[in-house]
């Protein structure tokens, strides 16, 4: 159990020291560890969520440059939109593979990865698979224009010659054998113009099974041709094969409709299963670029929950310091208080020749050991003044015969009150001291005040601190907006890319009805040149819609340069903080400065007890003064000793009685008779 006041200061102090010391190492690692995750968050979350962004516009360029392959009209066109194509893929690739390097630290990104890449391999195929569908679609369109030319002029040479033969025929029975195969022939070249003239796969197997089942009466028609009228048959014979071929041979002009018609419903379902999988693999590199900013999200909360529980726990601590301080302040103060208050009563009560009272503290510290030996003092003042009562009483009978040799002794004691007064003075001396020992206190006091102060300082930096990292979350929210304001400039560019798509559909309507009407009209058509008008128009809207895609790619860039801004802003906001941090650190050093002042104090507490001793030894020079005059009068008083044996006998007594007390006894004693 700590009994001395200085202990207890010492220990209090010390206390104080270890709370602040603790409370600095708290904030200082809970400050580390937010640093970290908001370099977290600047080097990797971030870089993830503009990479994916990237990573989007990459894949969108891929299905944005396949609209000028698909609307493409001749095979040589398509080598550079072939290129373009490939230069995109290439990029995208290249895009793809920033991402290795954090999936290898992250399994969760590893796996979006794989994903992704997944979805990567297949879109690729079916690009490959359409960009190759599309490439036969129009060299068998281009075939299949040509020899439908080709079966017009056929069924143009046919019908002439079978109009020839009957306007020369006078026979009745190759008459009817010109009219039927004539019949059939125009029956089917009739279907087969239909056919032509369709789309629709269900549609073209209908005429190709009504041919199929009329071409088993075609041949009868052209075998009793040739058995009536053989001269004519003979003439058509080229024409009639060339047409059989056109329509029911496997390379004719109806196969190769029907193929085209085909490759075009082909390459339909293939676009429509690459628009499936792009939706898929944008939805899994939104899911990659979400995990990014859920990631960033948790770090950041993670970071305001670490800051509000540093802030809160050095509120605590602050807090409990203040009530640490305060209950160490008091308790020595009221300690001090009660103790000094309890010696001067005392004191003032033996400067009143009061030697009844004595001082009642009980405790074992500096104060208990000056209020016993006070109480000490006190008791063998009492026994001696009792003592010196009686021996008074018997003297006032000689003092009569004294007279003369008192007034000897008058001078004497002059000198005696003399050194007395200088006693006097050293007890002043002694109170001085005492009273600078109650300064010491109170600027001790003072000094432990100011640390508090310091203390408060420390903690409106603390304040400062967290009001920065609250405007860091709001510039990081500034950043998410900009990313999402990335994604609806992305979302954007598809409807773009749908109106790009409808203009490509109708001017392949129109080029195809052009072709159609130039086959049908030959050099004499006239309505080519309306269709290549219209044409053109389309294509002039095609243009557009690809200058509007442009400006919406550069606004994507825009805001992703804005959110790399931004997140170069938060960092600074960090070093802000960090500096705050070193503020605080050298407040804690001031904080120490202070408590080194306390020791100076302690010391200038040890220098006045020095002093102390110092004006003891005065006090013990005094008394020796006066015991040399008190020798002297002992000189004097021989010349009374044969006036009386019984005063005599009461001066050893006394002279016994005052050899009892220490020389500051006797000053006492002293100052107490006078």
């Amino acid at each position: 159990m700590v009994s001395s006041i200085s202990s207890r200061v010492y220990l209090g102090f010390g206390l104080l020291i270890l709370i602040m010391l603790g409370s600095s190492w708290y904030s200082i690692s809970s400050n580390t560890q937010v640093t970290e995750r908001m370099e977290s968050i600047a080097n990797h979350s971030t870089p993830l969520i503009t990479n994916s962004a990237q990573l989007t516009i990459d894949f969108l360029n891929i299905n944005r440059s396949l609209s000028p392959y698909l609307n493409a009209r001749y095979v040589d066109e398509l080598e550079p939109f072939k290129a373009n194509i490939d230069s995109n893929i290439e990029r995208y690739q290249n895009q793809l593979s920033l991402f290795q390097v954090p999936a290898s630290n992250d399994t969760d990104i590893a796996q979006h990865l794989a994903v992704i890449e997944e979805h990567s391999q297949q879109v690729l195929n079916s690009v490959s698979a359409l960009l190759d569908t599309y490439s036969q679609y129009i060299d068998i369109t281009d075939y299949s224009l040509f020899e439908q030319s080709s079966f017009q002029a056929m069924t143009s040479q046919l019908s002439t010659n079978f109009t020839r033969a009957l306007s020369s025929n006078d026979q009745l029975g190759s008459s009817g054998a010109i009219n039927a195969a004539m019949s059939q022939v125009n029956l089917a070249a009739d279907e087969a113009r239909e056919a032509f003239t369709l789309f629709d796969s269900g549609e073209l197997r209908g005429i190709q099974r009504r041919l199929e089942a009329r071409q088993e009466r075609m041949q009868e028609a052209l075998i009793e041709l040739e058995r009536a009228a053989p001269r004519v048959h003979s003439q058509s014979s080229v024409a009639l094969n060339q047409l059989l071929a056109h329509i029911y041979g496997d390379e004719g002009a109806l196969k190769l409709h029907i193929e085209s018609v085909r490759l075009r419903e082909l390459q339909q379902e293939q676009r429509a299963e690459l628009e499936l999988l792009i939706d898929q693999q944008l939805t899994a590199i939104e899911d990659l670029s979400q995990y990014a900013s859920t990631a960033s999200t948790s770090l950041y909360q993670a970071s305001h929950q670490q800051s509000k529980t540093t802030l809160t726990t050095l509120l605590v601590v602050s807090g409990l310091s203040v009530l640490i301080a305060a209950f160490i302040g008091t308790v020595i103060a009221r300690t001090i208080h009660r103790a000094s208050r309890l010696v001067n009563e005392a004191l003032d009560n033996v400067a009143a020749k009061d030697l009844s009272n004595r001082i009642d503290y009980p405790r074992q510290d500096e104060f208990g050991m000056v209020a016993r030996k006070v109480n000490l003092v006190t008791d063998h003042l009492s026994q001696v003044i009792e003592q010196l009562g009686q021996s008074s009483s018997m003297l006032d009978k000689a003092s009569l015969d004294n007279q003369n040799t008192s007034e000897a002794l008058s001078t004497a004691i002059g000198e005696q009150a003399s050194q007395t007064t200088l006693v006097a003075t050293a007890m002043e001396q002694i109170e001085c001291s005492v009273a600078e020992i109650a300064q010491s206190a109170n600027d001790t006091l003072t000094t432990v005040t100011t640390a508090v102060n310091q203390s408060d300082s420390g903690q409106n930096m603390m304040h400062e601190n967290a009001d920065l990292l609250k405007k860091l979350a709001n510039d990081l929210e500034q950043a998410t907006s900009t990313i999402h304001l990335v994604e609806k400039e992305s979302s954007s560019i598809e409807s773009i890319l749908d109106v790009i798509s409808g203009i490509s559909d109708q001017t392949n309507l129109l080029a195809l009805n052009a072709a159609i009407e130039a086959a049908r009209a030959g050099e004499q058509g006239r309505g080519f040149s309306v269709v290549a008008d219209e044409v053109r128009v389309l294509a002039a809207k095609t243009t557009d819609s690809t200058k509007e895609i442009q400006g919406k790619i550069e606004q994507l860039q825009a805001s992703a340069h804005t959110a790399v801004t931004q997140i170069h802003y938060c960092a600074n906001q960090m070093t802000h903080c960090v500096d705050q941090t070193d503020g605080m650190a050298e407040l804690l050093n001031q904080l120490h400065g202070l408590l080194g002042q306390i020791e100076g104090r302690s010391h200038q507490i040890a220098s006045a007890t020095s002093e102390h001793q110092s004006v003891a030894s005065q006090v013990t020079e005094n008394v020796s003064q006066i015991h040399q005059l008190a020798d002297q009068n002992a000189q004097r008083s021989q010349t009374l000793a044969e006036n009386s044996k019984q005063l005599e006998l009461m001066a050893e007594t006394q002279l016994a009685l005052t050899s009892e007390f220490k020389l500051e006894s006797k000053q006492l004693a002293t100052t107490i008779a006078n």
